[in-house]
């Protein structure tokens, strides 16, 4: 963990940060993957059936999505949507894969 994590984690505590750095992960992905498939926010909003603005703010990091949300884009992204249970140390909790 960088220095400044660990002073903002004990600000905010660990486990605001592993939030944090887990929303800019999914946030990167989702943005990266409609690049691929040259798609604008706008065409992925209307697949998914949200507001452009709901979209930018995903790949902004300022907001995470429904879970229900978050499938419908990965559906459409045809990104798999695997909830592996691993946290930031790496050891493995729990693995559900849909």
């Amino acid at each position: 963990m960088s220095e400044f994590y660990r002073k903002y984690a004990d600000i905010v505590g660990e486990n605001r940060v592993d939030h944090l750095r887990m929303q800019g992960y999914f946030a990167a992905q989702i943005k990266k993957r409609r690049r691929q498939l040259k798609l604008s926010q706008q065409q992925l909003a209307e697949l998914v059936g949200k507001p452009k603005s709901t979209i930018g703010r995903i790949e902004a990091g300022l907001t995470f999505p429904k879970l229900e949300t978050l499938y419908e884009i990965s559906k459409i992204l045809d990104i798999p949507f695997v909830i592996d249970g691993r946290n930031e140390r790496g050891q493995q909790e729990n693995t559900i894969k849909l």
